[in-house]
């Protein structure tokens, strides 16, 4: 019986999985403001980089970042639905934020938001994101993380908690 206990423990904390991957520079001012540029949508899932963005300045802010800002969106160029769209869209945000002398940018790329395929469908949620010093382009600091989920839960819980473990490693001062 306790053999039974031992082994349904083990496949429980197995189904779960995170990995995560990051490096810190220096620690960042959340004084600053902060923006949270367009993230490139490396999946087959519309709309997941504006899903990531959303989450993204959402959790900058209530981790501390007290100005979170993000790039306005042109709304004729952004209905193209060409695959280099998000870069696209990342360098008229990245013209706009060193216009408006913005110093500090988070930059992204979803390269998982999606339900497995199979009898359960976990959802499985995989991000990179880069932290940005505007004013010479020195990346302060970078990660990665992916998780899979429970069947029960949605793609965006597991892709706010892969976002929250990201965001939680970076140093500010």
């Amino acid at each position: 019986m306790k053999r039974l206990l031992l082994i349904m423990l083990g496949l429980l904390a197995v189904t779960g999985c995170t990995t995560l991957h990051q490096d810190m520079r220096e620690a960042a001012p959340q004084k600053e403001t902060w923006v949270v540029l367009p993230f490139v949508n490396n999946t087959e899932t519309p709309f997941a980089a504006e899903r990531a963005e959303a989450i993204t300045a959402a959790l900058l802010y209530a981790r501390g970042v007290q100005r979170v800002v993000t790039a306005p969106l042109d709304v004729a160029a952004d209905v193209e639905a060409l695959p280099d769209r998000g870069l696209r869209r990342r360098e008229a945000g990245l013209e706009w934020a060193k216009k408006q002398n913005i110093r500090y940018a988070v930059i992204g790329t979803v390269t998982e938001w999606r339900y497995k395929v199979g009898l359960d469908g976990e959802p499985v949620s995989g991000m990179t994101l880069q932290l940005v010093d505007l004013s010479n382009g020195a990346v302060l600091w970078s990660g990665s993380s992916a998780r899979s989920g429970w069947s029960r839960e949605a793609v965006s819980a597991v892709a706010q908690q892969v976002l929250e473990k990201l965001i939680s490693t970076i140093e500010l001062r």
